[in-house]
């Protein structure tokens, strides 16, 4: 053998031994992805109409910097050098991904082309085709604090700019939850007369998630407070950082008011509500998705028995609970009460599959039902509750189970019809993109 081979064989040497490693490193990371890309599909979390992420193939160099950036579990993954979305459903709207893309292969979007997600036509400042009503938070399409403040915050900005002042009221907010709290803060440091309303109580949405959910993952700045005081925070102390605000700025919410519909009357709008008329120049909408909670329209659902949120999992020990629903809200709530003590529960799921749920709680979830802590009725429908039962449809067959209380989470029925009666123009957005915080 000649030196110039053994030369040529050393080098072949090294240049393998230096690979080889590198190969073997990205096959595993490839087939690692490939297995998460195989759970989103099989649970069919790969898609949702949601704000989510949209990745250009063409454009993407598979630097993973939006892997590393979101703050959620396995929504992204990298397959061959490229970016691929996995979970799309547990996708909330940071934007991170987006904004670290160093060649702009990211884009959040809305809906799917074959799935359209119906919002509120906006412009750049979130007002509506209708001159002086505006939406901001969840109903215009994102949900997340951070993004609910700036929309708030440029919200009532534009409208103080040409705000028709009178001795009436500037701006009807209508909403407490972080966006409503957020645009009356705004009204407040901008010396403009206002009203808040909500439905409920204080919080919106956030008093539906269960005790101890996180709400929030990035700092968050307040107009006229300034920084909120947590990065993370979970709902109570959130709750608690709301009510201590709103009694140093001297709010008041006027809870349990219901909006009805908003008319035009001469230069001003009057909105009817629970509690009479209310007259103001703006409107500004953050009702949130939920509207009102979806109901099943079974015989027995009027029983008190029956309720629609999940506040306090520690009341309900030793209980025999039924949770209705296969989203993410139904699983949080039958995981918070069947690790209770003594508790029976049984989850109530019409599909074979938790498609609509995020995947670490749908894991979690099956992992309870296999150590015998939670039942599942797949494929099944409250048919009738009684004082003492629950009568089920499960894949044709009845059945029922003793029960001392229903939770209904089932989504709610978004406030689509409202928006129509007070003139608001729907669009559907079948992957486009939606503005974002900067």
């Amino acid at each position: 053998m000649s030196l110039d081979t053994i030369a040529l064989l050393v080098v072949v040497a090294i240049v393998l031994a230096a690979t080889l490693p590198i190969v073997a490193y990205q096959v595993r990371k490839d087939r690692k992805a490939k297995a998460l890309l195989a759970e989103a599909r099989t649970l069919g979390s790969h898609e949702t109409a949601s704000l989510h992420p949209l990745v250009d193939e063409g454009l993407c160099i598979g630097c993973g910097e939006c892997v590393k950036g979101c703050p959620e579990q396995d929504v992204l993954t990298t397959i061959r050098n490229k970016a691929v979305v996995a979970h799309a459903v547990e996708c909330v709207g940071h934007g991170i991904c987006e904004r670290v893309c160093p060649v702009g292969a990211i884009t959040l979007v809305l809906g799917t082309e074959k799935r359209g997600a119906e919002i509120p036509r906006l412009n750049e400042f979130f007002e509506t085709n209708v001159p002086g009503i505006y939406v901001v938070g969840e109903l215009g399409g994102m949900g997340l604090i951070r993004n609910a403040v700036w929309q708030a915050t440029q919200a009532i900005q534009h409208l103080a700019e040409g705000a028709r002042r009178s001795s009436g009221t500037d701006v009807l907010i209508v909403g407490a939850g972080p966006a409503g709290l957020a645009a009356v803060l705004v009204a407040q440091q901008l010396r403009l007369s206002y009203r808040i309303i909500e439905q409920e109580t204080l919080g919106g949405s956030i008093l539906h998630y269960p005790r101890k959910k996180l709400v929030m993952t990035h700092p968050v700045e307040l107009p006229g407070v300034g920084q909120m005081p947590f990065r993370e925070v979970e709902k109570e102390p959130l709750l608690e950082f709301w009510l201590q605000t709103l009694g140093k700025k001297g709010i008041q919410v006027e809870e349990g008011v219901r909006l009805e519909r908003v008319e035009q009357s001469g230069d001003r709008f009057v909105a009817h509500t629970s509690s009479g008329p209310i007259a103001a120049a703006h409107v500004v909408l953050a009702l949130g998705r939920r509207g009102t909670p979806r109901r099943l329209e079974t015989p027995g659902e009027e029983l008190p028995k029956v309720a629609y949120r999940l506040l306090e999992p520690e009341s309900y020990d030793g209980q025999r609970v039924l949770v209705v629903g296969g989203g993410s809200s139904a699983l949080e709530a039958a995981m918070a009460l069947a690790e209770r003590p003594r508790s029976k529960v049984t989850l109530c799921h019409r599909r074979s599959e938790f498609s609509g749920a995020r995947a670490a709680l749908v894991q979690r979830v099956l992992m309870l039902e296999k150590e015998g802590m939670l039942q599942i009725l797949r494929e099944a429908r409250v048919t009738s509750i009684t004082p003492d039962r629950v009568h089920f449809d499960v894949a044709g067959q009845p059945a029922e189970r003793e029960n001392d209380f229903v939770f209904v989470l089932v989504g709610g029925v978004p406030p689509y019809e409202l928006l129509k009666q007070c003139g608001v123009d729907l669009e559907t957005r079948f992957g486009t993109p939606i503005l974002r915080s900067a």
